[in-house]
C-alpha cells in the first residue's frame, strides 16, 4: 500500500492511497479546502443526489406514519418505550438510505459521475451500516446513563450528552464510507474512523460549523437554497473521505461507475 499526502492542488481529487498515512495522523484536513471542493462538485451531481434525498424523505415519512400508528406517543404523557421503538425502527430503516447518499457523495468527490447503478452497492452494505448506527447509538445511551447517574437531570448532564453525541457523530464520519468503499468490517471501520478523525476533530468541528451556517442562510429564502446545500452536506462527507483516505491503490479509480453507465 502506498502512503501519500493529498494532492497539493486542492481543486482536484486525491488519487493516492492515504489510508495508512491518515491512521498515523499525517494527512491534513483543511476547512476551506473541504467546503470549497464540496461546493464546486455539487451542481454536476445535483439531479441524482436530489432523487436520493427525495427517496430518503419519502421513506422517512412513511416509516414515521407507520411507527406512529404502531407505537403511539401522547405528547402530554409520552410512553418512553414507544418513543424508543419509533426512534430505533426509524434509525435502522433509514441508515442504508443515508449510506446511499453518502456513497453518491464519495463517488462525486472522486470525479466519478454517480448513476442509479450505484444504488444497489449501498443497499448491499445495509447490515454493516445499520451495525455502525447501532454501535454509535448504544455508546451515546450508555454515556447518557452514566452522566445521569452522576449529575442527575441537570445542565451539566445535558452539556455532557451534547458534547459526547457531537464527538461520536464527528469521529464516526468515515465509518460508513470505509464499509462502502474498502469493505471493512463494522468494528474495523469504526476504529479506523475514530483513530483518523480524533486527530482532526477540530477541523471536523470547523467544517460542520461552517456547514451549519451555510444551511441556515440557504434556508432563509423560502428554503429554496436547501436544494443545493443539502446535497452539499453529503458531498462534504465524500470530500473528507477522499482527502483523508484517497483511492485504494489495489483498485481502479472508478470501480463502480463510469460516465458511460447512463448516470444522471
Amino acid at each position: 500500500m502506498q502512503d501519500s499526502q493529498p494532492n497539493k492542488n486542492e481543486n482536484q481529487v486525491t488519487k493516492d492511497d492515504c489510508f495508512a498515512a491518515a491512521l498515523r495522523g499525517e494527512v491534513p484536513l483543511r476547512v476551506g479546502d473541504v467546503i470549497q471542493r464540496s461546493w464546486d462538485i455539487t451542481l454536476r451531481a445535483l439531479p441524482i443526489m436530489l432523487v436520493a434525498l427525495a427517496l430518503m424523505l419519502v421513506v422517512n415519512y412513511v416509516i414515521g406514519e407507520i411507527t406512529a400508528v404502531q407505537f403511539p406517543v401522547d405528547e402530554n404523557n409520552p410512553n418512553l418505550a414507544n418513543v424508543a421503538w419509533q426512534t430505533l425502527i426509524g434509525m435502522v430503516i433509514m441508515a442504508p438510505f443515508n449510506a446511499l447518499v453518502q456513497w453518491l457523495g464519495i463517488l462525486n468527490a472522486r470525479d466519478v459521475k454517480p448513476s442509479f447503478a450505484n444504488f444497489s452497492h449501498a443497499f448491499r452494505s445495509a447490515p454493516q451500516v445499520i451495525g455502525i448506527q447501532v454501535v454509535m447509538t448504544v455508546l451515546i445511551m450508555v454515556a447518557s446513563t452514566v452522566f445521569f447517574l452522576i449529575f442527575g437531570f441537570s445542565s451539566v448532564f445535558l452539556a455532557l450528552v451534547v458534547v459526547t453525541a457531537a464527538y461520536l457523530q464527528l469521529s464516526f464520519t468515515l465509518a460508513v464510507p470505509l464499509v462502502l468503499d474498502r469493505g471493512l468490517r463494522v468494528q474495523r471501520a469504526i476504529l479506523a474512523s475514530v483513530m483518523i478523525l480524533s486527530k482532526r476533530i477540530f477541523a471536523m468541528l470547523g467544517i460542520y460549523i461552517v456547514m451549519f451556517f451555510i444551511l441556515f442562510i440557504s434556508a432563509l429564502p423560502l428554503l429554496l437554497g436547501l436544494i443545493f446545500t443539502l446535497p452539499m452536506t453529503f458531498n462534504v462527507i465524500g470530500v473528507i473521505y477522499n482527502r483523508m483516505i484517497g483511492l485504494p491503490s489495489s483498485e481502479q479509480p472508478l470501480p463502480l461507475a463510469t460516465d458511460d453507465q447512463g448516470g444522471v
